[in-house]
């Protein structure tokens, strides 16, 4: 039985009964919250779903429309612990990205001079930080069970994997689904922009005939406008020596991209399911089977495909499914299209003797 039962009927007989027909009942327990889906079909005003939203039954409620349907989400309690797990994560990933950081400046890591790592690992930090802040408050806005961040330590060129959330349980609205996933990359972006502005600024050119091996990092669309803005179109033989706050922003455009990718559970994937969950496995063929020749421009698409083979075709299916794409989620889909565009290269890094 689950805690807020008796309470439910009181929600049923001041706010359902003699105003709705009640179509479905779902109810779920993810461990943290205890839920009911109510689906409701009839006539309802603006101010119904007010009264619903504001009712003091229940802690949290949320509600979804969709052309004479409601789906009406309530917990029942709500249940927080300490996050002492994503704390200790967030401090192992703020280390490890100073060490990366200090080695990108050119400094020994192995004392005070991790500290230098500073202009690369706050603002690399930042960018991960308000994409999965950004997925996390979108997700607590639509009733979607979700943990805070997760910052993964790795040591790295960058020295960290991301950072990720975790969904518990159901996913109650598709549009709310939708939402989520876009609310991250574009939080990130609107992060690295600026940060890529600043660190753009503070980089140099340099000539090209350094000797040795060097890295060379693939231009998305948005760092070549910006690069070509702030510092100008390159002479013959010469590069751009890129300042570590410039390479955090690059990493930041990189996550972007990678995040969009439209396959599985990525925030593409879930973009992608929300607009048109008809073409979702579909999309996820053609997109693994394109990584495949696109590994020999860089193997790290066949790391990827491998991912995408992990993660499969399908996708879990939310509870409501509204029938209706309003324009708001064609702008959000328009967005992400964009959004894709201006950050993804296909060839992100290549070694250059």
């Amino acid at each position: 039985m689950f805690q807020g039962s008796s309470k439910l009927a009181l929600f049923l007989e001041s706010y359902v009964y003699g105003r709705f027909i009640l179509a479905d009942f779902k109810a779920y327990d993810t461990g943290k919250e205890g839920g009911y889906i109510l689906i409701l079909y009839g006539d309802y005003t603006e101010e119904d779903v007010k009264v619903i939203e504001r009712n003091r039954i229940f802690p949290r409620t949320v509600v979804y429309r969709d052309r004479g349907r409601l789906a009406v989400h309530i917990v029942a309690y709500e249940k927080r612990d300490f996050p002492w797990l994503n704390v200790v994560m967030f401090l192992l990933t703020l280390l490890s990205t100073f060490f990366a950081g200090a080695i990108n400046a050119g400094a020994n890591p192995f004392g005070p001079g991790i500290l230098e790592g500073w202009s690369f690992a706050l603002p690399l930090l930042a960018i991960l930080g308000a994409h999965e802040f950004g997925h996390y408050f979108v997700a607590r806005r639509y009733g979607i069970p979700a943990s805070l961040p997760y910052f993964i330590p790795f040591p790295s060129l960058i020295g960290t994997m991301g950072a990720v959330i975790r969904l518990r349980g159901v996913l109650p609205s598709r549009r709310g689904l939708l939402y989520m996933a876009f609310a991250g990359p574009i939080a990130g972006f609107l992060v690295a922009i600026p940060v890529l502005v600043m660190g753009l600024k503070m980089s140099y050119v340099v000539s090209s005939d350094l000797g040795g091996l060097r890295l060379v990092f693939g231009e998305p669309l948005a760092f070549k406008l910006l690069s070509l803005a702030i510092v100008g179109r390159l002479p013959e033989g010469m590069d751009l020596m890129l300042h570590p706050m410039a390479f955090a922003g690059w990493v930041g455009l990189f996550v972007t991209a990678l995040n969009l990718i439209p396959i599985g559970q990525l925030d593409g994937g879930h973009i992608l399911y929300g607009l048109l969950p008809n073409l979702h496995r579909k999309v996820w063929w053609l997109v693994v089977l394109l990584m495949l020749p696109g590994g020999l421009l860089w193997n790290g698409w066949w790391v990827w495909a491998f991912i995408g083979l992990l993660m499969g075709p399908g996708h879990p299916p939310p509870i409501f499914n509204e029938r209706e794409i309003t324009i708001g989620e064609k702008v959000v889909g328009v967005l992400s299209l964009l959004l894709f565009v201006l950050t993804f290269t296909p060839v992100p890094i290549r070694v250059v003797p």
